[in-house]
């Protein structure tokens, strides 16, 4: 019985201290490679996802304590913000796949981890560094239009004060969107690492569920009526500027429009494939509609129709 427990110690050093070389590697490849570090630091999680997928919590939490200890010597000390946060959420994924969660469960707990490495991220740089990167990004914004605005006068061209006036107004929404900016970024960071993680786990022989294909994938009609609540609110009362209700209203607005958006879109790829039509015909929509607002704001509207009036219901009958 020792010897067994020996040799699983054994193991569990040899397979940790493996992958632990293998996320330095990566670590120091996303640090140091200008081209591919954004790319290459997508996959800083598959070492932890791997482990964890082996090993329970407890010992997964000391593979990240120690890659924290590496980190700082092989880098420096800020850089183990970056273990922390891809440590935590390789935990958070590695344990979801070894229940054999759904991808989108597996998708909602990336999210979420992701998001507290975020906000804790975040307040530690006010707090113990005193740097807030959404003034900087606030300020690089502002420079870059007073940039564009002298080159405009310097040329002789005529400056679109209207437009001008448009571009500062949405540079003062990026504070108040702050929270809507956040979730967006969780929600990405979590995706990509799904999309990384699968195909490696399914290599590797690890029970991966498949996701749906997006025409099949419908939010529940309750968020219709969260939507409903919200135009209500918005009709009736008006928040002032600046305050908690106003931005809580700001960034659920973004939101809602984002869902309904990403109902009209399901919808016209369920309505693609039923007509047959090239896979790439909602692709080349979603990024035409992403430059034209005004087609954008037509597909959400599409995604309300569908979300109340079950459209693609209506399409299965009739084909």
């Amino acid at each position: 019985m020792k010897r067994g427990k020996r040799m699983k110690n054994t193991r569990f050093i040899t397979e940790g201290a493996v992958l632990l070389a293998v996320y330095i590697i990566l670590l120091l490849a996303s640090l140091y490679i200008p081209i591919l570090n954004f790319f290459i630091s997508l996959a800083l999680p598959l070492p932890f996802i791997l482990f964890s997928i082996r090993y329970d919590v407890k010992r997964s939490l000391i593979l990240v304590a120690v890659a924290s200890l590496v980190t700082m010597i092989v880098s420096s000390p800020l850089t183990i913000t970056n273990t922390v946060m891809f440590g935590t959420a390789g935990i958070v994924f590695g344990s979801m796949y070894k229940r054999n969660r759904k991808p989108l469960e597996i998708l909602l707990a990336g999210t979420l981890i992701y998001i507290v490495n975020i906000v804790v991220l975040y307040i530690v740089s006010i707090q113990l560094l005193h740097y807030n990167f959404i003034t900087e990004l606030k300020d690089v914004f502002n420079q870059s239009i007073q940039q564009a605005e002298q080159i405009t006068k310097a040329t002789g061209a005529q400056v679109n004060e209207e437009q001008m006036k448009q571009l500062k107004q949405t540079l003062g929404l990026i504070g108040y969107l702050l929270p809507m900016l956040v979730v967006a970024s969780g929600l990405m960071m979590a995706w990509f690492t799904q999309l990384i993680a699968a195909p490696v786990l399914k290599r590797l022989r690890n029970p991966v569920q498949p996701w749906p294909p997006f025409r099949d994938i419908q939010f529940p009609k309750s968020v219709l009526w969260y939507y409903v609540l919200f135009l209500i609110i918005t009709m009736f009362y008006k928040a002032e500027e600046g305050t908690y209700l106003y931005i809580a209203l700001l960034n659920l607005n973004f939101l809602l429009q984002w869902i309904m958006a990403a109902q009209g879109f399901s919808f016209i790829a369920f309505w693609s494939h039923s007509k047959g039509y090239p896979k790439a015909f909602p692709i080349i929509l979603f990024v035409v509609s992403l430059l034209m607002p005004m087609l954008f704001s037509l597909v959400s509207f599409l995604g309300i129709i569908d979300l109340g009036f079950r459209l693609r219901n209506r399409l299965e009958k009739r084909v």
